[in-house]
């Protein structure tokens, strides 16, 4: 059986149990001390990085803005259609009133309500079995066509986004993005988008931010505080959520994320030497989680949006300190990629969590090695994470998952099955 537990179940996390060793492969990587002191104030190809990016971008936001006066209509059919298929499911006309005679979905679900309406007041005249089966074909009928028009209006869109297959890869490193000014005016050459309009206006409160030069971006940083956990539960949109603590850094077009939640996996899904490793960790955390059908352990999440190599580095590095023992500091790391953003979730043990409850300020390393054989590297510039709510919120979280409380919530939303064992937990 699969629960939609989203994130809070990952499907392809494929690091194993050697999560849990982290620290130490780390230190086995990057064994001597690695002191901060003298990094570059400006990671190295950061300005050119960036010079190119303001100049590729002009055009790309320019054709986003197009298609997205093109797709406008398309997605306000399809809000349309979501909220029709809604009042049909709660027959409730009135959420959707008045009707659009112009609209096809609208005519439908119309002529629907005042079908179903018929044969309502029939049964409660009659009580013929065979009308309330009427009913249920006629919405079964209706739920139909909206579920077609929905697909057929998806296939429009993606034939209109497909028209230009190098977009979705380009558009990724210009939404949002911070750009370069006197780069994207130069690059405009006349042109009245209005990312070009903004940028000569000298727009504060536009749609685009904008630096003044590109080593400026290097000062722009966004620092975002621990969220508060909550249980583990249903979203509006029905999907599941909860039972995590997060922070952000953003420092010019670089953002980085970390996130701690519970990693909860069917048991019958896991190799019986895995989950064996996750029940002895658990045990030796002395956490109480007793549902058996399931394995979990806390975990972080990381996920550094960078689109490549800022100062020549190979190497990122989490970690507590000032790296000058990365043996007992280094918590992960990860190779540098050209292909974009760099995530990872793994298992951690209770030396991470003891530091993140306590306050323990983390901060992400970028490091070039310069001897293969050695391994040994050289910082190049940092990302620090905020501690504010820190020891709080991972505590609070931690509680809640060592304490029984998770396991419990996961028993009410997903009862066991009726005579099973797990009904004597």
């Amino acid at each position: 059986m699969e629960y939609p537990l989203s994130r809070l179940l990952p499907s392809s996390w494929a690091g194993g149990w050697a999560g849990f060793a982290l620290t130490g492969a780390a230190a086995l990587l990057f064994g001597s001390a690695l002191p901060l002191s003298g990094q570059e104030a400006i990671p190295s190809n950061m300005v050119a990085f960036e010079t190119e990016r303001s100049t590729m971008c002009v055009p790309v936001l320019a054709r986003l803005a197009e298609l997205n006066e093109e797709l406008d209509p398309l997605a306000r059919r399809v809000d349309r259609i979501g909220a029709l298929y809604q009042a049909v499911a709660l027959e409730d006309s009135l959420r959707v009133a008045p009707f659009d005679d112009a609209n096809p979905e609208d005519r439908i679900v119309q002529s629907w309500f005042q079908d179903d309406g018929e044969l309502a007041r029939e049964y409660v005249e009659s009580e013929d079995e065979a009308l309330l089966e009427r009913r249920r074909e006629l919405r079964s009928q209706v739920e139909e066509e909206l579920e077609g028009a929905f697909r057929r209006i998806s296939d429009e869109a993606d034939a209109i986004l497909g028209e230009d297959e190098e977009l979705p890869a380009a558009a990724s490193n210009c939404d949002g993005a911070i750009l370069v000014r006197e780069v994207v005016v130069e690059a405009c050459n006349g042109s009245s988008s209005q990312v070009c309009r903004e940028a000569r206006e000298g727009e504060t409160q536009g749609r685009y931010r904008f630096v003044e030069s590109a080593e400026d971006l290097w000062d722009v940083e966004q620092l975002r505080p621990w969220s508060t956990p909550t249980g583990i539960g249903p979203r509006p949109d029905g999907s599941l959520g909860g039972a995590q603590t997060g922070t952000l850094v953003r420092k010019g077009n670089v953002q980085l994320t970390l996130v701690v939640e519970p990693i909860i996996r069917e048991r019958d899904a896991v190799p019986p030497e895995e989950a064996a490793e996750f029940d002895s960790s658990l045990e030796s955390m002395g956490f109480d989680f007793d549902d058996p059908r399931f394995v979990m352990s806390p975990a972080l999440v990381v996920d550094l949006d960078i689109d490549r190599p800022l100062g020549g580095e190979t190497h990122y590095l989490l970690h507590f300190g000032d790296l000058s023992d990365p043996a007992n500091q280094v918590f992960w790391s990860a190779r540098s990629s050209e292909e974009g953003p760099i995530q990872d979730a793994f298992p951690v043990g209770e030396g991470v969590l003891a530091g993140l409850m306590s306050g323990e300020e983390v901060t992400l390393t970028a490091i070039r090695v310069e001897n293969e054989e050695t391994m040994e590297g050289s910082p190049l510039y940092t990302l620090g994470l905020t501690s504010v709510g820190q020891a709080e919120a991972v505590t609070t979280l931690v509680a809640y998952m060592a304490q029984g409380h998770l396991s419990d919530d996961l028993r009410a939303l997903f009862p066991p099955e009726e005579g099973s064992e797990q009904e004597d937990f």
